[in-house]
């Protein structure tokens, strides 16, 4: 899955920080957990598991850190 409006190398980095790492690239590009589920065909809960994990492995503390990096990164 391409994510589009993301910086090709911090897509690589969020790639590797998460198993499923579009998750976290989507939820940085400003989509809600709902909308991330409904394109990715996961629940929502899934979702919620896969951004905390790619929070912790990226030594961020929540979603809008993910925002500002992806917005420095472009």
């Amino acid at each position: 899955m391409t994510v589009r409006h993301l910086p090709a190398a911090l897509e690589v980095t969020v790639r590797n920080a998460a198993p499923r790492g579009g998750t976290t690239a989507m939820s940085g590009s400003g989509l809600a957990n709902a909308e991330i589920a409904r394109e990715l065909v996961m629940s929502e809960t899934t979702v919620q598991a896969h951004v905390s994990r790619s929070l912790a492995k990226l030594g961020l503390t929540n979603r809008v850190q993910i925002a500002l990096l992806v917005r420095d990164a472009g």
